[in-house]
């Protein structure tokens, strides 16, 4: 708690870091979604220090076939942090208050004397964040040490939060992006008296299959193929959270509703990459996350999907849902972003109702 408290003052003690009544003033954040502008000296960014900043950020983002980093990561010298630069939509800055380089000494005049003589004092905080400090829709965080030793450690033992902190800034993002314009109130009608359930649909979206127990969603244009399916069926043990009782009921799902059992051409599970699965909660319901890849059985498509498993414990089913994309040739993460901001607004109908 006191590493909090004295966080917050730091936020307060920046030069040039006032918070203003009307941020209507400010100008739009400008940037590609998933894009970071890292101020930090080049000689830190060359050392072990510059080693953890990637482990960060350039992360790889989990479950795509090829390598995607979390973010976007630019760097720019100190010096070179411009008026124009300043306005991006995710600013990091990376400093500690020992070495006398030009960059080290631009980044230290960031603090007050007051802010340098807290960081001095306490060895336990190392970051603040603040929103809207250059423009609006911006979200900037500081990290920062006295030495850069002090700094490693904190980042190795807090990356996750580090990383979360843009992830969600990001959602937010894509969640008013996706939703200014009209939903598909039809389809999401058809879904609650069909099937139980609520989702959130994006305008253009449109239904491509639907059976008793399953429906396949999508929207199609000249770069990306995104598409949401949700498959549904009695719950009857613990063990259907397993994640190879996932992938199996997955498969079969597929195969059912695509092109009939007898077909070669049907969807599967692409068995040469790793399933990545965690347990989370979505909502209020507890729920397991995969992330991996399909293709078609004659190898003829494929792509990376999202996936959540979960119980409608009201009426005793068993759902999966997923986002996955078909864009051969192209990025992939941020569309894999979008469709996990449309899966996590998932409601079961009692839910929904309430």
């Amino acid at each position: 708690m006191k590493a909090q408290i004295t966080a917050v003052l730091l936020s307060l003690l920046f030069y040039g870091c006032s918070f203003l009544d009307n941020k209507a003033i400010l100008p739009r954040a400008t940037g590609g979604a998933g894009e970071i502008i890292l101020i930090m000296d080049s000689t830190k960014w060359a050392g072990a220090l510059g080693d953890e900043i990637r482990n960060i950020f350039k992360a790889p983002f989990p479950g795509l076939i090829q390598d995607e980093p979390l973010f976007n990561l630019v760097r720019v010298d100190p010096d070179k942090f411009n008026s124009v630069l300043r306005n991006a939509r995710n600013l990091v800055f990376v400093s500690t208050l020992e070495g006398n380089s030009r960059g080290d000494i631009i980044l230290r005049n960031y603090f007050t004397k007051e802010s340098q003589a807290k960081i001095l004092a306490d060895s336990n905080i190392y970051y603040t964040k603040q929103d809207d400090l250059f423009a609006r829709d911006q979200a900037v965080m500081h990290l920062f040490q006295r030495n850069s030793d002090l700094l490693i450690d904190h980042l190795v033992a807090n990356r996750t939060i580090i990383q979360n902190y843009f992830v969600n800034v990001q959602k937010s993002r894509y969640r008013k992006a996706l939703y200014q314009a009209p939903r598909e109130q039809g389809i999401e009608n058809k879904l609650l008296e069909n099937h139980q359930f609520f989702l959130q649909v994006p305008y253009g979206y449109e239904i491509g299959i639907e059976t008793d127990h399953s429906i396949w969603i999508r929207l199609m244009d000249n770069k990306v193929d995104k598409n949401l399916f949700i498959a549904y069926k009695d719950y009857s043990e613990e063990q259907a959270f397993n994640r190879e009782k996932i992938i199996a009921f997955r498969n079969k799902a597929w195969k059912q509703l695509l092109l009939g059992d007898d077909s070669l051409s049907y969807m599967i599970t692409e068995p040469l990459v790793p399933i990545d699965s965690i347990s989370l909660n979505l909502g209020e319901k507890f729920a397991v996350e995969v992330r991996g890849a399909w293709k078609l059985k004659n190898n003829s498509m494929g792509g990376p999907f999202l996936g959540y498993v979960f119980v409608d414990q009201s009426i005793g089913r068993l759902y999966y849902v997923e986002g996955f994309v078909y864009s051969p040739g192209k990025k992939k993460r941020n569309t894999l972003r979008e469709l996990e901001t449309i899966l996590r607004t998932f409601q079961t109908q009692s839910e929904h109702s309430s």
